[in-house]
Parts: structure tokens; C-alpha cells; sequence
């Protein structure tokens, strides 16, 4: 069962690694998901009860079978999660029933109180932490049963609370139910995903409780490249806040002492930006520093999940995590006269907002809205240290969203950048000799999630790993390939493209049959759109996290003595998923190969699957065609 908690903020580099090493496309090493359980679920029984005075007490009772070893590995050890500021955990039993019947009552005074584990990649520190013990003798066919209670005593937005529940996890599931109990006069507003069954409805003389309850839930099964658990586990969220006006008020009352910049922040804004002429470059470089040189940590105790620091010492101190950084990035620009503001989202890592919902609950992340001229608003996140001004991370993009208006809750939505933005530009001079020798000089172009991309390797990888990884990429050309030079250039910009520069060559890469040679484009054949595909089809949407592009033009030079006997036709597939097109031309004793590939891969619908595995499988196949030439001097 999933609980609600504070928000945890977590920086781009965590989410990026979706892109794929190789210069393109989402995920290596794609594969299905086996259906096999590790355990099964036969009790997931949840009582929640809002008091008068908001105070939020769960008791939750689980009852579950392990069915494998997986499910005794997994089940080794429990663990209660609770925050030693604001809330209280009672543990009242935990026991293990044998399959011959005998039953293992755990010691509770085995429970040890340690601290979260920390996550060195996003070093966010808060007082959260774990009652856990260790659980002996599990075998196949045990059976797991506690039952403890979380009282949350102080509500994080005054007079309202706001909560949820997931009926069970990914296994296959018994019996589950929640019940709610609300103060009779309390308003309330709920919303279920991923089921469709009303709860009852209980109207005592001092509560109302409202009680859902699923049974014979088989297994969930998600898929590579599918929503995210959190988004296909069946749920329900509830809440008292009546609007998102609401929302923005409080979220502004918590920052309004928390965002005016004092006088050693006022002096290096004005220091900043003086020498800037336009006010788009003022705002580049309020953007960049806030960047570049903001480091990200967090501080998330109770409201402190919630609440950002003063941006005073968020400059004195440079660290925060991304409310820290939305905050001072706003008042930086609010000082230059730019109207900005605190923007409330949720990543694709969890459901997205439901616009008719109003709850903060819903957020895991902040980034900042800038208002335009014309209205509009234009979004950016400064936690990403690797993404240009204008540009949004994967993770951000095609979100419901909130703007924090002074007192005023805008809902709006962040774009979806097209093909075109996030792109790699290749251009690749070849040489085939004679003696059927390979030489190839090789200049890569990155733009938008790729840039991102790249930048994050070279801030993360030495020379010698990129290095490594460009060599592997090139023997999956040819076996043989030797790397005779590489270099990148942009790695630490934020204005300018990544740009890699790559040279090698390889002995024997044309085969010879008498006069007839046999050559291949030295392109980098995208085996991987085959894993992209290899399911037959699919219960979920297919979603990469962005759309993108490939623009690649060859230039291959072949002996004087040689002229082409066969070239591929030029092709053109397009639908509703993308395109993929293809061209030949040969002048003097060269063969000139361009090609495009764009892909609407931020989510491709169950509808458009097909497509997606025709157009990438044809993609496959050409890049896989192969050049004749003859030598004419061999009659």
C-alpha cells in the first residue's frame, strides 16, 4: 500500500539516464516484464479517520502470501516509515504463519529506529525515519500478517487535510478496502483512477465514511516503457480544498517572508545583469547562475517539504533543492522587473493533476512559469544544471500544472517540444579504398533531451568512459573498427550544442566477389527500435518521454576504378507516429546518403502501436541495405 507523504523533490539527473547511451531512443536492454508473482495479496485493509482539529490517524492491516523466493527475498524485512516531528507510529503485531499452521509472533521490541537511507546522487536530508525487523523463516506458502497505526497530528494546510490510497501493489490481490472517516460538515471531493466502483456511503451523526472495496484483483503487469505503477495501480484520492485559489494562497503565505532578495543579493542581481543590453539576456543569466552554480540539496523536514528556504541564504549558502530554486530564480527575476513565479508539478514519474481536483498533494516537484507579453507563460527549471534556457527536461514536459499567482491558482499545461528540438545532426565523410579498408570522420550534432544528455556525461563520465562508449558504438558497425580520434566540444554550456567529433577506420569492410564489391553505409543501425517493439501488442501506451529526430547525412567515397552497380530505392514512410525517409545520389565516385527519422514518441497510443513497430521496423531494415559496385577495370 502507497501512503501519502511530503513532497520529495528530486533533480533531473536522477530521471535523464532514460536516454539511451547510444545517442538515441529511450531505454537499452528493452524486454518484456514477466508475470510471474512473488507474492499475493490477501488482506489490504485501510481506516483512515480525519479528526476535528485535522489530525490524520491510519491503521493499516496487512495479510500477505509468499508465493516464490523472490517473495522471501523481497519480505525479508519490514519497515514503517514515519517522521519523528509530526507523527506517531504504533506497531501492534507482526507475525508469521507457517504453512503447517505454526505461527512466529515477532518481538516488537526487535524493531530499531533508523534513519532513511540517503541517496548520494540527490542528497535531500529530512527527519523521516524507519521502525524495521528483520523477519526469520520465511518459506514458500508462509503468510505474513501486521497491523500497525500512523497519526499524522498536524495538517499541513490549515483546516483541510487530503490524502489517497492504492488498492494493493503490482501483485495479485484478495480483498482490499478503505474506509475514510470525515467529520459530519467537512467538505469533501473525491476522485478514483484506474476503477470505476463508487464507495459506500455511511452518514453517521457526527462522521461520514466513505468505504471502497476491490476484490480478486489479478496480478498488474506493467510494461517497458509503459506509466509508471503509481499510474496504473487502481487508486482514489480525496480531498477538503475547494479550489486551487486555495492552493496558491497557502503556498504563498508560506513564501511571503521567503523570497525578497536583502542587500548582498540585491547588489550581485544589479551586478549581474547591468552589462546585459536586452532583457532576454538579463534573464539568461539570472537563469544560468541559478543553474550552474545553485547546488542541489534538500531540506525536507515536516512543512520544510513544503516551504522553501529564504533566498538570501539560498545565495549565501548555494544549495537547495528545487523549491530553493524556483523561489530565487522568481525573485532574482521579479528584481529585473520580469514577472515570474513559483509553478507547482507533477513529473512523469507519478499521475498526472487532475485539474478538477484541487489538492497540493499532487506535486512532486517545482519548477518556475515566466509571464510573456503576449499572456502566455513560459516554463523553466534551474534544477536541471544541464538544460538551456527555453528548453524543459523530459520529465517536466506535457504536465498539468500550478502557477503560484500571489494569491491566485492558474492551471495551465507545459508543452511537449517536437521532433525537431530534441535532434541529432550527423554528418559522416567515408572512404573505401581499393583494398577494401574503411576510414570514416564523423561530426554529431545533439539538441534539446540529447544536449541534455550529453552534458550530464560530461559532468559525470571521465574521457576515457566516453571514450570506451564511442568505441563500442563504432564495432557495432564493423567488428573490427579501430578509434583513430575523438573529441567533444560544449560540454559545460548552456547556449551552445553539444558537438562530438569521431574518427576510425577498419580493414576489410567491403567484401569482394571478383569485380563486384559489397558495401554498407557506416550508419549506426538502431537494433534497438526492434526492442522498442518486440511486443506484439501492448495493454498500455508506448512512452519514450519525448518526441525526437535524426538527421544524418553520408558521404561515401568509393575507388576511382568502381562504379555502383546496385543502390537501395529512396523511400518514404509516414503516419501518425512519424517519418522515416530515405535518399540516394551519386556524383563523381561518390554516393551521398541522407536520411530523416522523426518520432512522436512522447506517448504513442495503444491505437498507433502498430504503427510505431511498422515504422521502426522498416527504419531497421533499410539502414541494413547494402551497396554494389563493380570495378571497371576487372573485364
Amino acid at each position: 500500500m502507497l501512503k501519502k507523504g511530503i513532497i520529495c523533490l528530486l533533480p533531473l539527473l536522477l530521471l535523464i539516464n532514460l536516454i539511451n547511451i547510444n545517442n538515441s531512443f529511450a531505454y537499452k536492454n528493452v524486454k518484456s516484464v514477466k508475470s510471474d508473482s512473488s507474492s499475493k495479496t490477501l488482506l489490504d485493509f485501510t481506516k483512515e479517520r480525519i479528526t476535528r482539529n485535522f489530525e490524520d490517524i491510519i491503521t493499516e492491516h496487512e495479510i500477505i502470501k509468499i508465493l516464490n523466493e523472490k517473495g522471501i527475498k523481497k519480505y525479508s524485512a519490514l519497515s514503517f516509515p514515519f517522521s519523528k516531528k509530526n507523527q506517531k507510529l504504533k506497531v501492534y503485531f507482526i507475525k508469521i504463519i507457517k504453512p503447517n499452521g505454526d505461527i512466529i509472533n515477532i518481538n516488537l521490541n526487535s524493531l530499531r529506529t533508523v534513519t532513511a537511507p540517503f541517496n548520494p546522487e540527490a542528497p535531500i536530508f529530512s527527519n523521516q525515519l524507519l521502525k524495521t525487523v528483520q523477519l526469520p523463516g520465511l518459506t514458500k506458502g508462509s503468510i505474513i500478517d501486521y497491523k500497525y497505526r500512523s497519526t499524522v497530528m498536524k495538517p499541513y494546510m490549515k483546516n483541510n487535510f487530503f490524502t489517497e490510497d492504492y488498492f494493493g501493489g503490482l501483485s495479485p490481490l484478495k480483498k482490499s478496502v478503505y474506509k475514510l472517516i470525515i467529520p459530519k460538515g467537512i467538505h469533501y471531493q473525491y476522485a478514483e483512477y484506474k476503477f470505476n466502483e463508487k464507495p459506500r456511503i455511511i452518514n453517521g451523526s457526527k462522521d461520514t465514511a466513505l468505504i471502497w472495496t476491490m476484490r480478486d484483483r489479478k496480478k498488474i503487469i506493467p510494461e517497458e516503457l509503459g506509466p509508471r505503477e503509481s499510474v496504473i495501480i487502481p487508486h482514489v484520492t480525496v480531498s477538503s480544498v475547494k479550489s486551487w485559489d486555495e492552493v496558491a494562497e497557502w503556498y504563498a503565505h508560506l513564501t511571503k517572508d521567503q523570497i525578497k532578495p536583502g542587500v548582498n543579493l540585491a547588489k550581485f542581481i544589479k551586478k549581474l545583469t547591468e552589462s546585459k543590453e536586452r532583457k532576454l539576456e538579463k534573464i539568461k543569466a539570472v537563469y544560468n547562475f541559478v543553474a550552474k552554480k545553485i547546488r542541489y540539496v534538500g531540506y525536507e523536514f515536516g512543512i520544510d517539504g513544503y516551504k522553501p528556504s529564504n533566498v538570501n541564504s539560498i545565495f549565501k549558502n548555494r544549495l537547495g533543492d528545487c523549491k530553493d530554486h524556483a523561489t530565487l530564480f522568481a525573485s532574482m527575476l521579479n528584481r529585473i522587473g520580469v514577472k515570474a513565479y513559483p509553478v507547482l508539478i507533477p513529473t512523469t514519474e507519478i499521475p498526472d493533476m487532475n485539474p478538477v481536483m484541487p489538492t497540493p498533494f499532487v506535486f512532486d516537484h517545482e519548477i518556475t512559469a515566466i509571464k510573456l507579453k503576449n499572456g502566455k507563460f513560459m516554463f523553466a527549471d534551474t534544477t536541471s544544471n544541464v538544460t538551456t534556457f527555453g528548453d524543459l527536461p523530459p520529465m517536466d514536459q506535457g504536465r498539468n500544472v500550478l502557477i503560484i499567482a500571489g494569491g491566485k491558482g492558474i492551471t495551465a499545461k507545459t508543452p511537449i517540444f517536437p521532433a525537431e528540438k530534441n535532434n541529432i545532426s550527423t554528418k559522416e565523410y567515408a572512404t573505401v579504398k581499393s583494398n577494401g579498408s574503411l576510414s570514416v570522420k564523423t561530426t554529431l550534432i545533439y539538441t534539446g533531451a540529447y544536449n541534455m544528455y550529453k552534458r550530464y556525461l560530461y559532468s559525470s563520465t571521465s574521457k576515457r568512459k566516453k571514450r570506451d562508449g564511442v568505441l563500442k558504438d563504432i564495432l557495432n558497425i564493423t567488428p573490427n573498427a579501430k578509434l583513430t580520434g575523438y573529441s567533444f566540444e560544449n560540454g559545460n554550456s548552456l547556449s551552445k550544442p553539444y558537438i562530438e567529433k569521431i574518427s576510425f577506420s577498419a580493414k576489410n569492410y567491403s567484401e569482394k566477389n571478383g569485380r563486384l564489391a559489397i558495401i554498407r553505409l557506416p550508419l549506426r543501425t538502431r537494433t534497438i527500435l526492434s526492442q522498442l517493439t518486440a511486443l506484439n501488442y501492448r495493454k498500455y501506451s508506448l512512452r519514450i518521454g519525448y518526441n525526437f529526430s535524426e538527421n544524418s547525412v553520408v558521404s561515401l567515397k568509393f575507388p576511382k576504378n568502381y562504379r555502383p552497380g546496385f543502390i537501395p530505392k529512396d523511400i518514404e514512410i509516414k503516419n501518425t507516429v512519424g517519418t522515416f525517409k530515405t535518399s540516394y545520389t551519386v556524383k563523381n565516385n561518390r554516393i551521398i546518403f541522407r536520411s530523416l527519422f522523426s518520432v512522436n514518441g512522447y506517448k504513442i497510443p495503444v491505437e498507433n502501436y502498430l504503427k510505431a513497430k511498422h515504422l521502426f521496423n522498416a527504419a531497421i531494415k533499410n539502414l541494413k541495405d547494402q551497396i554494389l559496385i563493380f570495378n571497371e577495370s576487372k573485364r
